[in-house]
């Protein structure tokens, strides 16, 4: 698998120290292999908590169904434009980093049944996040202007286990936390 710099996206070169276009410095272990296929349900590696840990991929979206509209079958290739969007995720959004909204969330969600006060300390244990759920389609926003993931981490968490927790990203952006079923 070819190697890119995580500053520019160059190709890197053999052994390269530097990038050749932007003169950013290699670090070894630390550049992004991109991803060129993948198919659904395949796992990947992914830093959580500064640990890696292996995540489960997989399409919600259009490239879900086939041209008649039905499932596709099991371990169908993602698509370029998912793909693309993966490794985009994966060289940009660091979960630790959304550590005080997932708490808020989490918090807000406890209050509402008289629990609370987790602290950042407690995340790892609140939370099991064990996918990537890819949501790229036509239909992105509903009618009453409700506003669906295109890239998220999927998984359970002791708040709310029966719907689970999805966080979620759009334009490259964070776009904010609820239930496994907002990105489904």
């Amino acid at each position: 698998m070819d190697k890119f710099c995580t500053n520019c996206g160059t190709k890197r070169l053999g052994d390269a120290k530097f990038c050749i276009e932007c003169g950013h410095r290699f670090d070894a272990g630390k550049e992004h292999t991109k991803i060129t296929t993948l198919k659904n349900d395949e796992e990947i590696t992914f830093n959580m908590f500064c640990k890696p840990k292996k995540l489960r991929v997989f399409s919600t979206g259009d490239n879900k169904f086939d041209e008649d509209g039905d499932y596709k079958e099991d371990g169908f290739d993602l698509s370029k434009e998912e793909i693309e969007l993966l490794n985009w995720f994966i060289e940009n959004i660091k979960i630790e980093d959304y550590a005080d909204e997932i708490i808020d969330h989490c918090n807000y969600e406890y209050s509402q049944i008289g629990d609370g006060d987790e602290t950042v300390t407690d995340l790892e244990d609140e939370l099991d996040i064990y996918a990537i759920a890819i949501n790229i389609t036509e239909v992105w926003k509903s009618k009453d202007g409700y506003v669906y993931p295109e890239i998220s981490f999927y998984g359970d968490c002791k708040y709310d286990p029966e719907h689970g927790i999805c966080i979620g990203f759009r334009d490259k952006k964070f776009l904010g936390i609820a239930g496994q079923d907002w990105t489904l």
